[in-house]
């Protein structure tokens, strides 16, 4: 099935479990009408129904530019918005994490999804999966029995790290036939490169690059035997002769399990981004694969590897804010972003009198010093300053004549980078 049949597969699914039970899903005309019962219920001076109280304790309506938007109902405005979507959305919206995590699982798609919509379940993500060629395609890994080995712990950033080849001969792409993988042992952070050969010259080229970026690991280790680790880093030392780095014992892909899903976890994710892209120019896919997989959730350290070793979410610009799709979709330039801000803190500032009276009566503050009783006495008593002052009334006009302050506050609707900074 193309894609226009599996959407609509996917929407009557969701309608006919709509039908069922009513407690997640929104169709659009019901979303609009929940928008619209509770601006209703918000604007009611008189007795509220039980309907409108609940209304009011579930949800919100969250105004941005020109679009409204049904969010949860938030403890603080200081919140990021997580908004409710329409039956007809669900799909683009999952659509998009999908691709985002790289044809993740339901878990990591939930993960994804939750941080900002409400109302998509796990039953609508395991849906859309079933209906992913990709993911269809992709190879059952197989299960390992066996002894199980306790696996490597660390403590710290740094202090060991692992390197391991992919083969790529079978799809060579110009001169690249292998993939060198390079993983944090704490943080799961993988870094890809594409080689040529497997020769430990080339490889600890590639390393030499990441060192001088993030540092070097006090052990490192590969699964391709310590003979190939011991050259890499004997080649390492040629190129930093600083550096001094020991090898790990060789642990076999089915003891190391971290090291083997991170592998397999690679090649599906590069497998897919070729499949969507229609190209088999793997070299070009590895750069966004290893963003996916570094932006995924990991199960053993509960969150993104991303995080783990920069302390904060992953941004893909601003898409990863807070801000509704068609407000995205309008954005060109920064004055397009200030004006949407404009809007709402023009109207706040329209809507609180005090402090446009306040700056529109600064010009008279020469007239209010004179009614100052310390100023005054000190004046009377000096007659010399007191004619000099008079004679020279350059400055009472030059006071009067400063408008600039009172027009910069008055005339000030773009906010500032701190204005948005909560929903990015």
């Amino acid at each position: 099935m193309d894609n226009t049949a599996v959407e609509l597969k996917f929407r009557e699914t969701l309608f006919l479990r709509y039908s069922q039970c009513e407690k997640y899903l929104l169709p659009r005309d019901v979303y609009y009408k929940t928008v619209s019962d509770l601006r209703l219920a918000a604007t009611t001076k008189t007795k509220k129904s039980r309907h409108q109280y609940y209304l009011l304790s579930k949800y919100e309506i969250l105004q941005c530019g020109d679009v409204e938007k049904l969010i949860k109902k938030r403890e603080s405005p200081e919140e990021r918005p997580v908004y409710y979507v329409s039956i007809e959305d669900t799909y683009e919206i999952i659509k998009k994490a999908h691709i985002s995590t790289g044809h993740g699982g339901r878990d990591r798609m939930l993960k994804h999804i939750k941080e900002k919509y409400a109302n998509i379940t796990k039953d609508s993500l395991d849906l859309f999966k079933s209906y992913c060629v990709v993911c269809q395609e992709k190879r059952k890994r197989q299960k390992t029995n066996g002894v199980v080995v306790k696996p490597i712990l660390s403590s710290e950033f740094n202090s060991r790290a692992q390197v391991d080849l992919i083969d790529m001969q079978s799809l060579p792409q110009g001169q690249y036939k292998w993939i060198m993988v390079y993983q944090c042992h704490l943080t799961k952070f993988v870094i890809l490169r594409p080689l040529t050969s497997k020769r430990a010259a080339e490889v600890a080229y590639q390393l030499l690059d990441i060192f001088l970026l993030f540092g070097a690991p006090a052990i490192l280790q590969s699964d391709n035997g310590s003979e190939f680790t011991a050259q890499v880093i004997t080649e390492l030392k040629v190129l930093w002769p600083q550096l001094v780095m020991v090898h790990g014992k060789p642990r076999h892909p089915q003891s190391q399990g971290s090291v083997e899903r991170a592998n397999s976890d690679i090649k599906d994710i590069l497998v897919a981004w070729m499949s969507d892209n229609n190209t088999n120019d793997w070299t070009v896919g590895l750069k966004f694969t290893q963003q996916q997989k570094n932006c995924a959730h990991h199960a053993g350290i509960n969150q993104t590897p991303y995080k783990a070793l920069f302390g904060e979410n992953p941004k893909v610009g601003l898409t990863s804010s807070s801000l509704p799709s068609e407000i995205l979709e309008r954005l060109q330039s920064e004055d397009d972003l200030l004006a949407i801000f404009g809007q709402q803190n023009t109207s706040a500032r329209n809507d609180d009198p005090p402090p446009t009276t306040a700056t529109s009566a600064e010009p008279q503050s020469p007239p209010a010093r004179t009614d100052e009783p310390q100023p005054t006495s000190a004046r009377t008593d000096d007659p010399q300053p007191t004619s000099t002052r008079t004679a020279e009334p350059q400055p009472t006009p030059a006071r009067t004549a400063e408008p600039q302050p009172t027009s910069a506050r008055t005339a000030e609707p773009q906010p500032s980078s701190a204005d948005f900074t909560d929903w990015l």
